[in-house]
């Protein structure tokens, strides 16, 4: 690991710079978007209890997450001769956080499925949902594990344990939710594609993949019911067939130039529309352009990522910038295809503009770590 502890500062780290603004911009657009799709003529319920406000408040601090947590070193996330140290205990904790999620007072049931935690009194309580700290504590952990100067990719030794902790993570989510599960091990094989794991290795896992595929959705009706919303969005037995329905009538209301900001009316009739459906809702009220607005976003986020890849100064930083942002930028893709209906409809966000407080400060974090490696960069 470098000893070289210069950082260099934020006003001469134009990479560092163009990932910090891009967050910032999709922040501010989200804080617009949501309080117009949580828009209500029904009485007004407490501060706290209002969708908008606590997702400004968790914007707020994603921001401080941001203009802080890029200044941790994250080459200390490699300390440990044999195992990451840091890491490994991340993803520990964030495992344990699952579990937790059943336990009768802590966890709070959504929609039937099993997904938070709730701390505190009941009118101002705190909800985390353990599964964004997987995503992110796994990509961190396998960054860091394919990294070792000891890694051999290429080893039966370094593959297996690869794949045993992805899969003890994904099996950790995917009962309640298979979507999450989908993309851990979405990140995980593109991780370790990127640190050189032969190909024929990943290509190995395709049965079992198909095997989880076939006992988590097609034995699954509700599940296997959104499989064919996709392909039949209009089709009127199909109660899963609503939300994409839905979601791209609003997207096609929209036009060039949409409606105006607040004159949506999907919204109205749209499940989720602040959160797993809020790209529909931006097309609606600002129109293709919003839309490009919001995607060219993304991508200028992406580019920068790409730019702090080719830039960093060791292997582990160069691994960890590939899997953050290919985490990030994989949930925006599948968010988008889900709300155009190419992709059957589950619960993805956008990150940083969906209404939520784990997933941003998360993103934040994940944004902020590669914003650690662009300040070690290679001159």
């Amino acid at each position: 690991m470098p000893r070289d502890n210069t950082r260099l500062p934020l006003k001469d780290n134009p990479t560092g710079q163009g990932i910090i603004l891009t967050c910032l911009g999709l922040l501010a657009f989200g804080a617009v978007v949501v309080h117009s799709a949580t828009s209500s003529v029904g009485p007004c319920p407490p501060w706290y209890a209002r969708q908008e406000v606590r997702h400004v408040i968790f914007a707020g601090l994603a921001c401080l997450v941001l203009f802080f947590a890029w200044r941790f070193d994250y080459r200390r996330l490699m300390w440990g001769r044999r195992l990451p140290i840091m890491p490994a205990v991340g993803l520990l904790l964030a495992l344990a956080c699952c579990v937790m999620v059943f336990v009768p007072g802590i966890g709070r049931s959504v929609g039937g499925c099993h997904r938070w935690i709730r701390v505190g009194p009941d009118e101002y309580a705190i909800g985390f949902q353990p599964s964004e700290l997987v995503k992110l504590a796994l990509a961190i952990f396998l960054a860091a594990w394919l990294s070792r100067d000891s890694a051999d990719v290429r080893s039966w030794k370094t593959f297996v344990p690869a794949v045993a902790v992805t899969a003890v993570c994904a099996a950790a989510v995917v009962t309640e939710d298979f979507g999450t599960a989908a993309i851990i091990c979405l990140v995980a094989g593109v991780t370790m594609l990127l640190g050189g794991v032969p190909v024929g290795y990943l290509l190995g896992l395709t049965a079992p993949a198909a095997a989880g595929f076939y006992l988590f959705v097609m034995r699954v009706p509700h599940r296997w019911a959104r499989i064919t919303a996709m392909t039949d969005v209009w089709a009127q037995g199909n109660p899963s067939t609503y939300q994409p329905r839905q979601a791209l009538l609003a997207v096609l209301l929209g036009g060039w130039t949409g409606k105006g900001p607040g004159n949506g009316i999907q919204k109205l009739f749209l499940p989720e529309a602040a959160t797993d459906f809020i790209f529909s809702v931006c097309c609606e009220e600002w129109g293709f352009i919003g839309a490009l607005v919001l995607t060219g976003l993304i991508a200028i986020w992406v580019w920068n990522c790409r730019r702090a890849a080719l830039g960093a100064s060791d292997r582990f930083g160069r691994l960890l910038v590939g899997s953050l942002g290919f985490l990030i930028a994989v949930q925006a893709t599948l968010h988008i295809a889900v709300n155009l209906v190419v992709a059957p409809p589950t619960g993805i966000s956008f990150p940083f503009v969906s209404a939520g407080g784990t997933a941003l400060v998360i993103a934040a974090a994940a944004a902020a770590l590669i914003v650690s490696v662009t300040a070690r960069s290679q001159k």
